[in-house]
């Protein structure tokens, strides 16, 4: 009886997923004209819901196994859209993507059935959450029409936040809305949070409305608190100067010259960060890349990064950076890398010989 009911019970279970998760969003298999033709029927006209995703993309991933597969998804879109997915790094994607200006990810371009943008959601939310969100796209007030003409009207806080966002998800630079407002808002609106995250959030690190911003971090600080905007800054930067650092910036598409890299990593020694942690130092290290100077890098690999704690994966990770740089070295620089590690072996041999006396101890 006890393995009848929980064999029921595992059925009944199985069942509500099933029903949950089985009767999402019909994504159909067309190409871009396919889409516009099955949408353009005129016994059955729709928009056009787009999925652009990229295989990399962990929260368009979450998106496409969570969410899409629910009911209240599929009951939703299935009546109202034409869905369709593309990979925008391969095959039709790659002209789609520079056609709709598409770099964020996962972007959700909402498109009439002659493939004109009515708008588009950014990013990842739960199911019922997305559905209210193209809900308002779908509002004409909220395109970036909409929200363009309401900021012509009223130039303030209210009305230039939302416009911003719209033109940063549509990869345009909102640097002149915010700036306008930043210059003109009273002071409790151009200190708000709201405004900061969306102004540092966007901002083009080292750009002229970005050095203005920065002539007032006393009072970022005060608003947001010294480490938070600290790391706000440092977070703008860091995954770019890891790309430089490893000289992927073909592979990325991010180039910065040796004057941009030494502004960011002046910049970034200006905020005090702690020495202690690794990945503080990417900026110098990068700087280092960017003017070919591999003695001066090894030199500051042996004066900094030798004796850094090894508890976190950036330490492994900056050690890695100088590695790569072994294959084009001379054979003194060879040399040098090679004493690198080995003083940084032997540094750690004496917290393992520490740790074997401790526990010798213990009997």
């Amino acid at each position: 009886m006890r393995l009848f009911l929980i064999s029921a019970y595992i059925g009944l279970i199985t069942l509500c997923h099933t029903a949950t998760f089985g009767q999402g969003i019909k994504f159909e298999e067309l190409t871009m004209s396919g889409a516009m033709a099955k949408a353009s029927d005129p016994a059955n006209p729709k928009l056009i819901f787009m999925d652009c995703y990229t295989s990399w993309c962990i929260p368009c991933i979450e998106m496409a196994k969570m969410e899409f597969p629910k009911k209240v998804m599929g009951d939703y879109f299935n009546p109202k859209f034409v869905s369709v997915k593309f990979d925008m790094e391969k095959g039709e994607g790659k002209e789609l993507a520079k056609k709709y200006n598409v770099s964020a990810y996962p972007t959700f371009l909402i498109l009439s059935a002659s493939g004109q943008e009515i708008n588009r959601v950014v990013g990842k939310a739960g199911a019922e959450d997305f559905i209210e969100k193209v809900k308002a796209a779908l509002d004409p007030k909220n395109s970036l029409a909409g929200l363009k003409a309401a900021y012509e009207a009223k130039k303030d806080l209210t009305n230039g936040l939302p416009y911003a966002k719209a033109l940063y998800q549509n990869s345009k630079d909102p640097s002149p809305v915010l700036e306008e407002i930043f210059d003109h808002a009273e002071e409790y609106e151009r200190f708000s949070v709201d405004f900061l995250e969306m102004a540092l959030g966007t901002v083009k690190f080292g750009s002229p409305f970005f050095r203005k911003i920065m002539l007032e971090k006393q009072h970022l600080d005060l608003a947001m608190g010294t480490e938070v905007i600290n790391r706000i800054l440092f977070d703008k930067v860091r995954k770019d100067m890891y790309i430089i650092a490893n000289e992927n910036g073909a592979r990325y598409n991010v180039f910065f010259t040796p004057k941009e890299v030494e502004d960011i990593a002046y910049t970034i020694s200006l905020l005090k960060l702690d020495p202690q942690e690794p990945e503080n130092h990417i900026c110098r290290i990068a700087l280092f890349v960017v003017n070919k100077d591999l003695d001066g890098m090894i030199a500051y690999y042996k004066r900094y990064i030798w004796n850094l704690p090894v508890n976190t994966v950036f330490k492994g990770i900056l050690d890695g950076i100088l590695m790569s740089k072994v294959a084009n070295a001379t054979d003194a620089q060879k040399a040098a890398i090679k004493d690198y590690f080995k003083s940084a072996s032997e540094s750690y041999g004496k917290t393992v010989s520490q740790y074997g006396a401790t526990i010798e101890k213990i009997k």
